[in-house]
């Protein structure tokens, strides 16, 4: 039996201790890797939708209420929703809305208003019973998605209510590009498409 000298042993430690750190290098680089990686397992990115800047000029006395605001029970999920084509459906467990959809949504469309009409007074529904809108803006989503890389189709129903009373009901299909294939760029697109929605809308506030 061969015997090691205490340099050969300490040769053996050092090689082993090497070894070790190139392994857990390697694991960590391929952790790194994972998270970087949107559509790999534990790559969690969140998102929200963004709308119009706010406008520092907003004197208007109008008041606007909006909502109630419906969208499809497929949408009210916190995965985004996508098309592979016509007939599929994809949810994205790795892009995912940071809060409701909804919520993301109702809110995009109020400031979007806000800014284009240049007023405070909005208030979603339901708001106080104080509350007395000049014009009331009643949504029904009935399509909001499309293709990462392509574009995004929106069609929605929506009515305009004027003192209590219903003055104009209107079908909106609006189309917008994706310009880029990724999911920042399609949720981009979304809220390009629900600014030209409020400009369609606010253009019949009079």
């Amino acid at each position: 039996m061969k015997i090691l000298n205490k340099n050969s042993t300490t040769f053996f430690i050092k090689a082993i201790f090497v070894g070790l750190f190139i392994s857990l290098f390697a694991s960590l680089s391929s952790c790194s890797t994972i998270s970087g990686d949107s559509d790999a397992l534990g790559g969690t990115r969140f998102y929200s939708l963004s709308a119009l800047p706010s406008n520092s000029n907003n004197h208007s006395s109008l008041k606007i209420g909006v909502g109630p605001i419906e969208i499809p029970r497929l949408l009210n999920r916190p995965q985004i929703i996508s098309r592979k084509n016509e007939t599929e459906i994809q949810m994205s467990e790795s892009h995912q809305w940071g809060g409701s959809f909804k919520e993301e949504l109702i809110q995009s469309l109020s400031d979007n208003l806000s800014s284009l009409l240049k007023t405070d007074n909005i208030e979603q529904y339901p708001w106080k019973f104080s509350f007395k809108p000049n014009y009331q803006i009643r949504i029904n989503i009935e399509r909001f998605d499309g293709q990462v890389g392509k574009n995004i189709v929106l069609k929605a129903r929506w009515r305009l209510i004027k003192n209590n009373k219903e003055i104009l009901v209107k079908r909106s299909v609006i189309s917008t590009p994706v310009l880029g294939n990724n999911y920042a760029a399609y949720v981009k697109a979304q809220s390009n498409a629900l600014i030209k929605l409020s400009k369609k809308i606010s253009k019949q506030i009079k």
